[in-house]
């Protein structure tokens, strides 16, 4: 299977979601005053475990798709299905929320909860999804301004597009750029960067050949700032081009910029 967690899980219902989210959050409440806001994620999370008599922690989740293999560790899952992500952080930012809707969307469960503990006062955020597996795997692939490349053929955007079929759109973007770096066999490397035809410094790229950058985005819709960025990007480096891969909840876009 692409995705396996290793724990059983149910279905919540918000109700019951909630009233499990209420008796955590007071044990959160608790530790943080006896403890206060200095410790390590780690201390926090293993506080709430011993406390929380149906709390797993750390549950290891795969997800894979041919020789791709990755693993996250879920915080805390409580009573099968409510899914709490621990954080030690300045304040919860966009970052956080998108790792917990990921592990949402993986174990195919609705509801979660982000909470850090750095603060002098608790944060804590609901996080739900309605989307289903079918949801996440209806879309369409555009490639109608995409050209192969040494570095980026037709094999390659047809196992994206496979890839993507088998995990869903909506996942953490690190996964998928890791992910197609992976399949695309792609090297880190540094390319010149020209002003006035000198070049000025360099820049750290994913390379799929040594002329050819690959370049992974999320964008809900197709942003033609970005595209118009990028265009520029290139047209200041000696790449002669940018493959241009955006996931999108309803659609898989290849562009390819010369």
């Amino acid at each position: 299977m692409p995705i396996s967690i290793e724990s059983e899980l149910v279905q919540l219902s918000q109700q019951e979601f909630s009233r499990i989210a209420y008796d955590v959050m007071a044990e959160v409440f608790s530790t943080h005053k006896t403890l206060g806001r200095l410790f390590d994620e780690k201390v926090y999370k293993n506080a709430l475990t011993e406390k929380l008599g149906t709390a797993q922690s750390e549950v290891p989740t795969h997800v894979s798709f041919r020789d791709f293999k990755k693993t996250y560790f879920m915080d805390l899952l409580i009573a099968k299905g409510a899914v709490f992500e621990l954080k030690t952080a300045n304040a919860l930012n966009a970052r956080h929320r998108s790792q917990l809707l990921n592990y949402l969307l993986l174990a195919e469960v609705q509801h979660g909860k982000l909470v850090n503990l750095r603060t002098e006062r608790v944060e804590h955020e609901f996080i739900n999804t309605s989307l289903t597996p079918a949801d996440r795997i209806r879309f369409n692939t555009d490639a109608s301004e995409w050209n192969e490349t040494e570095g980026f053929g037709q094999r390659k955007q047809a196992l994206i597009a496979d890839m993507l079929k088998d995990w869903g759109s909506g996942l953490d973007i690190a996964l998928y750029r890791e992910a197609i770096y992976h399949f695309c066999g792609t090297k880190e490397g540094r390319i010149a960067v020209r002003l006035n035809k000198k070049n000025i410094s360099n820049q750290t790229m994913e390379l799929g050949d040594s002329k050819t950058a690959i370049v992974v985005t999320t964008f809900e819709t197709i942003s033609e700032q970005y595209h118009k960025n990028l265009r520029k990007f290139k047209n200041s480096t000696t790449l002669n081009a940018i493959q241009w891969i955006n996931i999108s909840p309803n659609e898989l876009t290849f562009k390819t910029i010369r």
